[in-house]
């Protein structure tokens, strides 16, 4: 996900909250035994929202932890709709944490609830007559369809595009081939039927040996595609033995100490997933060892039935990560962050980025299972 839209989205429920909550006190003003009640329940849905979201504690993406929040954010918003239908406009934040946290399918689950809060909002001025009971069904249904009908098609959408960049890879490297391999492949054909008809031994030398730099080209090319394919340390084990390697190789290189976790079976990952992962966390502990400062570095992934994740966090000095996005949106920094991005965004991932001076470093990558 963009850094620009993450920000929206972690900045807009507080601020349609804040409006709904000021157009409650402007209209109950003269009912404080209605208007306190409101207020709780506006305070209890922005402190939820920071305890179980803003606030970067470890377990705050944890399935059973998302679950909960979700849960309780629907059941507050209801709440309020109960009490004031203007609250439904609240439904577009929970909205966005239903499509953006909750993972296909389970996703459909919240979005349903949160059509329900939407369509009780939207029906509140029914009668509680028989017409306005089936009006009041018709227009939760109406929304329950289209809001899970538009999540089908988001999800339709984003499997649309990763085939579409697998298939642009897959051209790429076929380009690749052509340009490099298969003209070096003639370059050397070329430079051995010379050597053959040179008339003296000094224009045989020249011809063997140009034939000699151009088959190692191609031997560097070879190697580097393959590579771009599958790196040689995930060739003959797992994903999670393959960052324990990495990890231990690179602690021992910098002093720095290493944990790796797993949990999860990674073995049915697709190829492109495990080399965004592994590479995201190669250039993770690369900026580590420029930048932090650390003392220790966890490495932990997570494989779900969903999604795949791996978090890297550092103990260091941090730094501005509004900052540091915004300069590698822009082109003037933050060039191991945009590498990150990109690869994973090709294998239809994500990168999170997660913190402040002095308060160490979290890089998580998330990506299809």
């Amino acid at each position: 996900m963009d850094s620009r839209w993450r920000t929206v989205l972690s900045v807009a429920p507080y601020v349609v909250l804040g409006l709904l909550a000021g157009f409650a006190v402007l209209t109950e003003a003269r009912q404080p035994e209605r208007l306190l009640p409101t207020l709780a329940l506006c305070a209890a849905y922005g402190l939820w929202v920071l305890v179980l979201r803003t606030l970067p504690f470890r377990w705050r993406d944890r399935p059973a932890v998302i679950a909960v929040f979700l849960a309780g954010a629907i059941g507050l918003n209801l709440l309020l709709v109960l009490r004031e239908g203007t609250f439904g406009f609240l439904a577009v934040a929970t909205f966005s944490f239903a499509y953006s946290l909750a993972a296909w399918p389970w996703e459909l689950i919240p979005v349903a609830g949160t059509a329900v809060v939407a369509g009780i909002a939207q029906s509140s001025g029914f009668r509680a007559d028989p017409a306005g009971i089936a009006g009041t069904a018709a227009v939760i249904l109406l929304n329950v369809v289209v809001m899970c009908g538009l999540s089908f098609g988001l999800h339709r959408a984003e499997l649309t595009m990763h085939r579409t960049a697998v298939q642009d890879e897959r051209a790429r490297l076929a380009r690749e081939i052509h340009d490099t391999l298969a003209q070096g492949f003639t370059g050397i054909i070329t430079q051995l039927q010379a050597a053959e008809q040179a008339a003296d031994d000094g224009a045989r030398r020249r011809h063997t040996e140009a034939a000699l730099t151009l088959a190692r080209d191609g031997l560097a090319e070879a190697r580097r595609s393959v590579q771009a394919l599958r790196p040689a340390a995930l060739e003959q084990t797992s994903l999670a033995d393959a960052l324990s390697g990495v990890a231990r190789s690179w602690s021992t290189r910098t002093g720095i100490a290493t944990t790796v976790t797993a949990a999860g079976d990674a073995r049915g990952l697709p190829t492109e997933t495990e080399v965004a992962l592994l590479r995201m966390a190669q250039e993770a502990l690369a900026n580590v060892e420029k930048h932090a400062a650390a003392t220790r570095v966890t490495l932990a992934l997570r494989v779900g039935p969903a999604t795949a994740s791996l978090e890297v966090r550092d103990d260091g000095r941090g730094f501005d990560a509004v900052d540091r996005l915004r300069g590698a949106a822009d082109g003037s920094g933050g060039y191991g962050l945009i590498a990150m991005r990109e690869r994973l965004e090709a294998a239809a991932g994500a990168l999170m980025v997660d913190s402040r001076p002095g308060r160490g470093t979290v890089v998580r990558a998330e990506v299809p299972a």
